[in-house]
């Protein structure tokens, strides 16, 4: 009997851990639920190309804004128009943009900051004769304002003109902080006295920013040289020791 009995517990027992062992959960370590297909490193990538698409078609749809309203106008340009241009739906281009005012002051800051950088650049080479850096930042100006990026267009004088409140207020602001660089390069300028440093610049600045009405590209004249023309024409009558 003691011995049925011990048989029996012994029984019992390796019955309890046959029961243990069967109910043991999978293990739940990384290799054992992550698929082998899936690899971490390529979601991380994968994600990171797709901001960069998203970047790369937001720069798509600001500059194809910026070529639409220099040459349709700002009020003939449709958000149907922009979007076209870069072939998506009119919907998605809000993805990127809340409002055409906002493309269009994201443009202008583009080109103010394109203007900027150009004209930073050609000072920081152009030594320290008053006329010759008033010279280098007249040819960087009409460079940009010549060139290629639909931006340049959207800077022109013509485009704060058409706004009132709020987004003409922005427009002025951006393209008062690249001509206070003029204002600087005006006033180290050798002027008699009776000569208005304002009325200068507004004269030189409007010079050259209406070659864009008249300038033919491939012509004999380069915006270098136009550049120079002006400031040289302003030059021989304002500096006695020209």
């Amino acid at each position: 009997m003691r011995a049925s009995r011990a048989r029996g517990r012994r029984c019992s027992i390796s019955s309890t851990k046959t029961t243990t062992s069967s109910t043991r959960l999978p293990s739940t370590s990384s290799s054992s639920i992550i698929s082998p297909d899936i690899q971490p490193g390529r979601i991380v990538a994968k994600g990171k190309a797709a901001l960069s698409d998203r970047g790369n078609r937001r720069d798509d749809v600001l500059e194809a804004a910026a070529g639409l309203f220099a040459t349709k106008g700002y009020a003939a340009t449709s958000i149907r128009d922009i979007a076209q241009q870069v072939g998506i739906l009119s919907g998605s281009l809000y993805y990127h943009f809340a409002s055409k005012e906002e493309l269009l002051l994201e443009a202008h800051a583009r080109g103010v900051s394109q203007v900027t950088e150009a004209v930073e650049a050609a000072l920081a080479t152009a030594g320290e004769a008053p006329w010759d850096r008033m010279a280098a930042a007249c040819c960087a100006h009409l460079e940009v304002l010549l060139g290629p990026s639909p931006f340049s267009q959207v800077i022109t004088p013509q485009f704060p003109s058409h706004f009132d409140g709020e987004v003409r207020a922005t427009l002025l602001r951006q393209r008062d902080g690249y001509e206070a660089i003029f204002r600087e390069l005006v006033a180290a300028l050798p002027l008699p006295e009776a000569v208005s440093p304002g009325i200068l610049r507004l004269s030189l600045l409007g010079a050259l920013n209406w070659t864009p009405t008249w300038y033919q590209p491939g012509g004999c004249e380069t915006p270098a040289s136009i550049a120079r023309g002006i400031v040289d024409a302003f030059r021989l009558q304002l500096d006695p020791a020209a």
